[in-house]
């Protein structure tokens, strides 16, 4: 069995992971970035304000409304699929602790593409 094709491939492999490293460094910027604007925002009063009068309540709002849907003889699809697309947007950003995580995740990934370690985020 001839393994130059594997030789070869293997090595265009390596290439395409270190053309991948600007790419990386720069969305590591980015999340750093993000993260910072984050921690400003929660510890504001006008994220505080948002909260309590916007997002409170919300996700549970939605989920009673899209567990009522369908629970309906004939659900109205398109109602569900809003509903549901609005409890998703819903879930990620009404909790800016749990967006935190997830960016700080990402960096976690990135850093450890990066660097060939987990490195402490933030």
């Amino acid at each position: 069995m001839n393994n130059s094709k594997f030789a070869i491939e293997g090595a265009a492999l390596k290439n395409e992971m270190v053309n991948r490293q600007p790419f990386l460094q720069e969305r590591e910027g980015e999340l750093i970035a993000i993260l910072d604007a984050i921690r400003t925002v929660q510890g504001s009063k006008a994220w505080s304000t948002l909260k309590t009068e916007v997002f409170d309540g919300l996700v549970e709002r939605l989920t009673k409304d899209l567990q009522t849907e369908a629970k309906k003889e004939t659900p109205d699809g398109l109602k569900l699929n809003r509903l549901a697309g609005q409890l998703k947007w819903a879930e990620r950003y009404s909790d800016l602790s749990k967006l935190e995580l997830e960016f700080r995740l990402e960096l976690t990934n990135i850093r450890t593409q990066l660097y060939g370690k987990t490195e402490k985020t933030g």
